[in-house]
């Protein structure tokens, strides 16, 4: 266990503490930003869309990225 002591604040656990809360209330404020976004209605549209959408494409259009390298010996 670290024996680092936070000079201002009474222990290590009430510093992990804090920063926990600190994650925790960043995380509730985005997740909350994105349900409440207005534009993400017709993503998710979109997104439901695709899996249809991607049987009209023809075969040429589908492609693969290969990405090769050498290893050093």
């Amino acid at each position: 266990m670290n024996t680092y002591k936070f000079s201002h604040l009474p222990s290590t656990s009430s510093v992990a503490a804090s920063v926990t809360m600190l994650v925790c209330a960043w995380f509730a404020l985005a997740g909350g930003a994105i349900l409440t976004d207005q534009h993400s209605s017709g993503t998710i549209e979109a997104a439901r869309a695709a899996p249809a959408a991607s049987a009209a494409i023809p075969a040429e259009a589908r492609f693969s990225i290969r990405v090769e390298a050498k290893r050093r010996a």
